[in-house]
């Protein structure tokens, strides 16, 4: 008979799944609040004027990442220090920011600033959204793709 140490595997897959699930929601609800502000902004073909990139993809394919490595970063440092966390997010943005403006071209100091802005804004949607986990579905799925679909 396997014994298990320590831990029990169904509440080690809930823990993760809601992980997952809160990390959807604030890039949801990032996206959508990015979104909202660039309405009053020229666009063509769904990428805003300055961009290299459209906003779906700016947030799920160098942020999201970005703020997975942040987390893992946090939890490997273990630090009581509120500030610690600011600082990470800070980095792990602007290297986010580099990553996006080598890969399309863009103009390296200005997109890792934007990457640190954009990754506090997902640090800062996620506090929001763990503090109402029943609309986590809501903010990781509907929502976005109600905005995928009027723009």
């Amino acid at each position: 008979m396997n014994k298990i140490n320590d831990y029990d595997i169904s509440s080690v897959r809930l823990s993760s799944g809601m992980y997952a699930l809160t990390k959807l929601a604030c890039a949801g609800l990032t996206y959508v609040l990015i979104t909202l502000l660039m309405l009053g902004f020229p666009q063509s073909d769904g990428i805003p004027e300055g961009w290299p990139l459209s906003i779906p993809y700016a947030i799920y394919a160098y942020g999201l990442p970005a703020a997975l490595v942040a987390d893992v970063l946090l939890r490997i440092l273990r630090s009581k220090s509120p500030i610690l966390p600011l600082a990470v997010y800070v980095v792990t943005g602007f290297g986010a920011g580099l990553w996006l403006a080598a890969e399309q071209g863009a103009e390296y100091l200005l997109w890792g600033l934007g990457g640190v802005l954009g990754l506090l804004l997902l640090r800062g949607t996620q506090l929001g959204v763990e503090k109402f986990p029943l609309l986590l579905p809501v903010f990781a799925l509907f929502l976005p793709l109600l905005c995928l679909l009027l723009s």
